[in-house]
């Protein structure tokens, strides 16, 4: 059975070529889909039991899973990728290390305290969703703007307040952000997205920042064949130590790959696809 590919247009401005292109490099056949909001549309692309990797966003990766009987499919174990699930694995490792978990509205109605405890001098904590489904964005929330932010939340989250679960923990600077690519426990590609705070795409990563990726890549638990890790570079406050943390880890098919190469990571998924194909048939 040969690798198929299926992957969804969703940037639309041309930054998916190289990957599309490398796919077809390697002698394999992808299918382009167009971008459909709100699980639309019909992919009878290839048999259901075909061995197919999709590339794209969530809410397609969610309605292929339902959908379809490919492969792997998506890499995209949303379960995995709550952080309540792999904070509990990985904790040593984060960035954010110093926080808590708790319903939004229940943040929201304790603020006073909460802002005392994580906000520091600068009145001001981070926040993001439990889920990587991405309910609000994970950001840095002064407290003299959160009555609007929490509007805006409960206006485009998609879940009362009440059940949106939520990281809080204090406020971190960070030097340097860069998205590696993990398959079957080797780190693949790499690529910095972040730079002092603004987008700053380069190929690669700091050795440490590879070295802490590989590390986690060799936990015995992991979240799926193929994820990516987002790792900082950062000064410790306490000690004024520069710091390589793990900032979060997300799905492999519904992430950006930014600057990293594309070609180790087609071939090593794919591989990992054919793998997983033919474990599947021997069941």
């Amino acid at each position: 059975m040969d690798v198929k590919w299926v992957v969804e247009n969703y940037e639309r401005d041309g930054s998916l070529d190289p990957f599309i292109k490398e796919i077809g490099k390697q002698g394999m056949e992808c299918q382009v889909v167009k971008y459909v909001p709100f699980q639309g549309g019909k992919y009878d692309l290839f048999p259901d039991d075909d061995c197919v990797v999709f590339f794209g966003s969530l809410n397609l990766a969610h309605q292929l899973q339902r959908e379809k009987g490919w492969v792997p499919g998506a890499y995209c174990n949303f379960k995995n990728f709550e952080c309540i699930t792999y904070y509990s694995h990985w904790g040593k490792y984060l960035l954010n290390d110093d926080y808590i978990m708790l319903p939004l509205m229940d943040f929201y109605n304790r603020r006073k305290w909460m802002y005392n405890e994580f906000g520091g001098y600068s009145r001001t904590v981070f926040l993001r969703p439990n889920s990587g489904s991405k309910t609000f964005n994970g950001a840095l929330y002064p407290e003299d703007e959160l009555d609007g932010e929490m509007e805006l939340i409960e206006s485009y989250g998609g879940m009362p307040m009440d059940q949106i679960l939520t990281v809080v923990s204090s406020p971190k600077v960070i030097e340097r952000e860069w998205r590696i690519v993990v398959v079957d426990r080797k780190v693949v590609a790499s690529s910095q997205y972040r730079r002092c705070g603004n987008i700053d795409y380069e190929e690669g990563c700091d050795e440490e920042a590879r070295q802490l990726a590989h590390e986690i890549a060799q936990e015995p638990w992991q979240p799926d064949r193929a994820y990516v890790l987002d790792v900082s570079r950062s000064l410790n406050p306490r000690n004024g130590e520069r710091e390589y943390r793990l900032l979060e880890a997300n799905s492999f098919s519904c992430s950006g790959l930014y600057e990293c190469e594309v070609g180790p990571i087609v071939s090593a998924v794919s591989s990992a696809a054919k793998d997983e194909w033919l474990e599947y048939q021997d069941v």
